[in-house]
């Protein structure tokens, strides 16, 4: 770590050079049937039309902590922003809509005309412009490699004044000590030392940006030119903003990458170890760990998807708890190793378990259940030990359970969905966070092929036995969710209803009630760096009629996108579509 930055450091506009390949012999230009735009142009003839080359970024724009959408505001309100960013740090953005066939993180060619009306754009995001032509030039880089030495991954931090911001007197110090040792010694534990990172570069003072937020991108290259930052593989920008009340800056922003050793940007807005663990999360790929309730039943019927539901996940809502990453986001992560997991195939038979909690190093950490209607369902144990330890305490504010969990995979924006296992009625979804399978209670998943159930639960160990239906999995089942590069960040999009909007006294606007607070716990009047970001704020994503569980997948944009509180910026990598 030193004070000032790497005299070898380039300027932005040389970190990922962008050059028009359509004349290359070696360049793939392929021609897409482009989908009208959903919104209606400003300017709908082609007279000023304009042809920009760049790589393809996709951002996630959301709420503030200080408030979030309206309940009744419709899902278009929450897609995905898509940009071209071009080697001189300008982007341009496009319909996500339009541009579903372009591979986010690909050299793209795009002709694009009149400026859209969309809600992003009366939300203070700069206009998007009609999409006309586009061709792909070329695939975007993957996410092999890292710095050498004992770090994996090298994080610059700068703190950054940002139009209209003030200084919060945040020092240099405090936060290079969250993240060298809260953040670094959560993912290095989670890991077992793959993801070793740590502070390799700081700015001593204050940075002020001329830019503002509207553009993510724009922000991040200012700050970059100004410190040196140099991107790539296993390099992170990591900006504190010092107060931005009144500017349009969300709560967090990062970008989600290939894997853990892409590297990327991110900006965070409080020094909440567990919200820049968040960030850092999508900078390896990872979407959010989120909830999926249905109406008095684990599956079937009414449902429900919830963005960061999983209070106990870190890709979940984040709070003053960091607990250990949940399995199915490990597995993506690729850092849940053999010897901790046992696959179950949809083979017939009857299978009993023991599991070890999750939080633990050692013995069967976690179940995976192959689903014959394809995707798969993942157990683990949640046990008050090392990393949960705060489930028997007092920090345990929001009182969730100890106890066998149960999960689904899933696809960007929602890389794990946690089940119900006490189902409520939908009229009180709002304040059910209990969420354990209830023991010797028989659980019917995946329309009867599956049957789980918790036979034993002790202080060490619990064991679960698990029937299936042996049947093949369809050719059409979802694949393993990608790591694609995306940049996220943290604040709610919408609630279901007015029902879900916070009462009075509540701490975070649009803070779900944690079942019954008791006297004294420490929710009531806590500032919101020590509760869930914006991320309390119930963020619907998906409502169902007849829908199983399984994915949310954006079938407007078929990419696989992230969402984070706050704003939630995703530039991705690689994409894969949803099933």
């Amino acid at each position: 770590m030193s004070e000032g930055m790497r005299p070898d450091r380039k300027s932005p506009a040389a970190r990922r050079p962008l050059r028009a390949l359509a004349g290359v012999a070696t360049a793939v230009a392929v021609s897409l049937a482009l989908p009208p735009a959903v919104a209606q142009a400003d300017q709908p003839d082609a007279a000023g039309a304009q042809t920009v080359v760049g790589e393809l970024v996709q951002t996630w724009a959301e709420a503030g902590p200080a408030g979030h959408a309206a309940d009744d505001a419709p899902a278009a309100e929450h897609a995905p922003l898509t940009w071209v960013e071009g080697a001189d740090g300008e982007a341009v953005r496009i319909p996500t809509e339009a541009a579903a066939g372009l591979p986010v993180g690909a050299t793209v060619e795009v002709t694009v005309g009149g400026q859209l009306t969309d809600p992003a754009a009366e939300q203070g995001i700069e206009p998007a412009h009609d999409l006309l032509e586009a061709a792909l030039l070329r695939s975007g880089p993957g996410a092999e490699g890292t710095p050498g030495g004992a770090l994996t991954n090298e994080v610059t931090v700068v703190r950054v004044l940002p139009p209209g911001g003030q200084e919060d007197g945040t020092s240099l110090e405090q936060l290079v000590s969250v993240v060298d040792d809260e953040v670094a010694g959560f993912w290095s534990e989670q890991t077992d030392g793959g993801i070793r990172l740590g502070v390799t570069a700081t700015a001593p003072g204050w940075v002020q940006a001329t830019v503002d937020c509207s553009t993510p991108t724009l922000l991040w290259n200012e700050v970059a030119a100004a410190v040196g930052f140099r991107d790539g593989p296993g390099r992170h920008l990591l900006l504190y903003l010092a107060d931005s009340a009144g500017t349009d800056c969300a709560y967090a922003m990062g970008e989600v990458g290939a894997g853990p050793g892409a590297g990327g940007r991110l900006y965070v807005s409080d020094l909440l170890p567990s919200v820049i663990a968040h960030e850092l999360g999508h900078n390896f790929g990872l979407g959010h760990s989120s909830g999926h309730q249905c109406d008095g039943a684990v599956e079937g019927g009414t449902c429900r998807t919830t963005a960061y539901r999983d209070y106990y996940d870190v890709m979940g809502a984040s709070w003053d708890r960091l607990g250990a990453l949940n399995a199915p986001q490990a597995a993506t992560l690729g850092v849940l190793p053999p010897s901790a997991q046992v696959a179950l195939p949809a083979d017939g038979a009857t299978t009993t378990l023991t599991l070890a909690p999750l939080a633990g190093r050692t013995g069967t950490r976690a179940v995976r259940i192959a689903d014959p209607e394809g995707g798969a369902y993942w157990l683990e144990y949640r046990a008050a030990a090392g990393r949960d330890g705060w489930l028997d305490s007092g920090d345990n504010r929001f009182m969730l359970q100890s106890g066998v969990l149960l999960h689904r995979t899933g696809a960007m924006p929602d890389t794990s969905l946690l089940l119900d296992g006490t189902p409520a009625a939908a009229a009180s979804w709002l304040g059910d966070l209990q969420a354990a399978l209830v023991p010797g209670v028989p659980v019917s998943l995946s329309g009867g092929d599956v049957t789980v159930t918790v036979t034993d639960l002790g202080a060490g160990a619990a064991t679960v036995a698990v029937t299936t239906t042996a049947r093949a999995v369809p050719r059409s089942a979802a694949p393993a969710p990608a790591h694609p590069r995306v940049l996220a960040g943290s604040t709610p999009e919408t609630s279901d209803s007015a029902a879900d909007a916070p009462a009075a006294g509540d701490d975070v606007p649009g803070g779900p009630p944690a079942a019954p607070v008791p006297a004294g716990d420490p929710v009531a009047g806590a500032s919101p760096a020590g509760v869930l970001q914006a991320e309390l704020s119930e963020v619907t994503v998906q409502t169902s009629t007849g829908n199983r569980g399984g994915s949310l997948v954006l079938a407007a944009a078929g990419l696989a996108v992230t969402a984070l509180a706050g704003a939630t910026v995703a530039r991705l990598r690689r994409v894969r579509r949803g099933a």
